[in-house]
């Protein structure tokens, strides 16, 4: 940037990276994800106008990017301020300062508003496979690559869902007093549709996609996308396969998960497959599975 740093803007809408107008952005310095809460998003069409509304219970979600005054005048023409658009500093979820964009309540009168205040992608809250980087990329080519922990209260994580095969995947259950550990993900229309299919959303035997609130370890609460076994795929007493095991192992590490939820995602997937490994051996007639004294074979997961 040649001109004098002026101070950091929060974006929310053709701006954002990917889209059609991040070009108006160039040479500026992109600082992270962060959220703006007390507004509201709608859309008007070919662009979001964001409404500010403190009785709002949601939270948009946006980048944040440090301009000069030549990048700060290129937005204020294209947002059209201070005629279509108000432009004024708020605090944003992570403490920082930004200028934010908005609109008057009149302007969206009428229209639609952006589901979960994310505009052309989703916040999706992912506890499973999908945790571990690399499956997540094989998955959905367009995600950037962000992740940000939260925490999942009043739901109960398990091995409990069988897929195709037979094998145990991850799942959760409503249930007062428990809590599960995860990564919001944001990702676009074509990805979210990918793992709407891997997952087999919207079939009745998979999957159902349901919207829930996490909150943050900095204690910020807003509503995510996350997946949630139908009641006829849900079966207690399964088991991950090895790599199944590895996958999650490896993203709860990637992530940095609390170390007490890692130890316990650890131990849980042990349990499941030393008891898949004695149903096997039982049914085998006890021949070549034991490992010595009547204990339970090893589970040998893929490094973390």
């Amino acid at each position: 940037m040649d001109g004098a740093v002026v101070a950091d803007v929060f974006v929310y809408g053709s701006h954002k990276r990917g889209l059609h107008h991040h070009g108006c952005l160039e040479g500026a310095a992109f600082e992270g994800r962060a959220r703006l809460a007390g507004a509201r998003l709608h859309s008007l069409g070919a662009f979001p106008m964001a409404v500010l509304d403190p009785a709002a219970g949601g939270s948009i979600h946006g980048e944040v990017y440090r301009v000069d005054d030549a990048g700060l005048a290129a937005l204020d023409a294209l947002e059209g301020y201070p005629h279509v658009h108000d432009r004024r500093r708020l605090p944003l979820s992570d403490g920082r300062e930004a200028w934010v964009y908005h609109g008057a309540p009149e302007q969206v009168a009428g229209k639609d508003p952006v589901l979960l205040g994310d505009w052309w992608s989703a916040p999706v809250f992912s506890y499973g496979s999908n945790m571990d980087p690399l499956r997540l990329r094989q998955r959905c080519p367009g995600w950037d690559g962000h992740g940000l922990v939260a925490r999942l209260e009043g739901w109960r994580w398990g091995i409990n869902k069988r897929s195709i095969t037979g094998a145990g995947c991850a799942g959760i259950i409503a249930e007062a007093g428990s809590h599960c550990w995860g990564v919001v993900h944001h990702l676009g229309p074509d990805d979210l549709a990918e793992i709407d299919r891997c997952e087999g959303a919207g079939t009745g035997r998979h999957y159902e996609r349901q919207t829930v609130a996490v909150t943050t370890e900095a204690g910020e609460r807003f509503d995510v996308l996350t997946y949630v076994p139908v009641p006829q795929a849900r079966s207690e007493g399964l088991a991950a396969t090895a790599d199944y095991a590895g996958r999650i192992l490896r993203g709860a590490d990637h992530w940095q998960l609390p170390s007490p939820w890692r130890q316990s995602l650890a131990a849980s997937l042990l349990t499941t497959a030393q008891g898949r490994c004695r149903r096997q051996h039982s049914a085998a007639g006890g021949g070549g599975m034991t490992t010595g004294r009547g204990s339970s074979p090893e589970l040998k997961l893929d490094p973390w």
